[in-house]
């Protein structure tokens, strides 16, 4: 037995997953600091609550735990972590009802301390559509530059959108991961280059895992609750009604925290959760400005409720007014538009049609970007 400190105990229990953060709890009130606990003989364990056949696999893996080698294995990879006794922890994920004991991190850590509530957690559909993303594209910049910090999850989707859109305004972003920090293990791996990016821009990864732990499918319920534990409000933009997106808002009502949804087209599937969550009572946004007020930022809703109205387009044919109002319908939709669907729907002549288009184009008014006709 060998003298461990407590930041080195939590970090011995972190590798040993089977006693996780309501364990740990339970056992830092019984022995007073988690080096006690980790060094309690199988007598006391059993008094504190851990039963035999955990007791006697604990005891056995704890015999060649080695600290020093541990924390020497961190830094091969960049990796390091802080307990939440750390004066960097966040207080705001001590109000969690079961807040990881430690966090695995890479990048600035400082963040975590700067958080102070100004943050929002983005979550969505992995498979999102082109009104999911049109949406994040277009209420999120406002959001980041009031400095409202981003949080998601680095899947694929709606969180991996979140974050390169807070990357692209200069601002902050902390991605919360399901899986270890190191290279081979983060998930998923198509996004292992946005993961780079976020370090390397002064940004941060963390996770409650340690390096090595692969993405097992009950790690992200688990890390959903930091993600919602993290902020003070949580923005589902687009769910399926099994979507894990779900899950994290769950966790937020939990936390008594707000919950925001965007709602969507009722026949689509990427809607129902979001649809549903509005049912139950959630927020209903559908402009930067009600994200806004949640965190009390006047100016910014002031100024986006002072808006005019848009200005007015005068059409010098019918042609133009029929092909310009197929094009908005369809960026209502948050879709493109192709020429062969503008064809079928407004039953025109070709020659027209390609007529009419150059010049809405040189109007400014619509645009083409290789797949689809959008209005500007």
């Amino acid at each position: 037995m060998f003298k461990i400190y407590n930041h080195q105990a939590l970090l011995g229990f972190s590798h040993f997953s089977k006693i996780g953060p309501q364990k740990i709890i339970k056992l830092e009130k019984y022995f007073g600091s988690p080096a006690k606990a980790f060094w309690a003989s199988a007598l006391e364990l059993e008094r504190a609550g851990i039963n035999s056949p955990l007791i006697n696999e604990f005891t056995k893996w704890r015999a060649n735990f080695n600290p020093e080698t541990v924390e020497a294995s961190l830094k091969q990879e960049q990796i390091e972590y802080i307990t939440y006794n750390n004066i960097l922890y966040p207080s705001i994920l001590k109000e969690i009802a079961a807040p990881p004991y430690i966090i695995y991190y890479r990048g600035n850590v400082k963040l975590l301390s700067a958080i102070n509530y100004q943050s929002l957690a983005v979550v969505g559909s992995r498979k999102h559509s082109a009104y999911g993303e049109k949406i994040i594209s277009n209420l999120l910049p406002a959001v980041i530059e009031n400095r409202i910090m981003i949080i998601s999850g680095l899947a694929l989707g709606i969180d991996a959108l979140a974050h390169k859109i807070a990357l692209g305004c200069n601002g902050a972003t902390i991605a919360v991961l399901g899986s270890g920090l190191d290279r081979a293990s983060i998930y998923p791996p198509a996004n292992r280059s946005l993961a780079a990016q976020i370090i390397n821009s002064g940004n941060l990864l963390i996770s409650e895992f340690p390096p090595l732990t692969p993405p097992l499918k009950q790690n992200f319920p688990q890390r959903n609750r930091i993600i919602s534990g993290l902020c003070q409000a949580t923005l589902v933009i687009e769910a399926d009604l099994k979507s894990g997106s779900l899950i994290t808002a769950n966790y937020a009502l939990e936390q008594n925290r707000e919950v925001l949804a965007i709602p969507g087209n009722i026949f689509s599937d990427y809607s129902c959760g979001t649809n549903n969550l509005l049912k139950l009572g959630a927020k209903t946004i559908t402009e930067a400005s009600d994200i806004l007020e949640i965190f009390d930022i006047e100016t910014a809703v002031a100024s986006s409720k002072k808006r005019g109205p848009k200005e007015k387009i005068l059409f010098s044919s019918e042609p133009e007014k029929v092909i310009y109002q197929i094009i908005s319908r369809a960026h209502e939709r948050g879709e493109k538009i192709s020429i062969d669907e503008i064809i079928n729907l407004s039953k025109l002549d070709t020659s027209v049609i390609n007529s009419t288009l150059t010049i809405l184009e040189l109007r400014g008014v619509a645009k083409y970007d290789g797949i689809g006709y959008d209005i500007n």
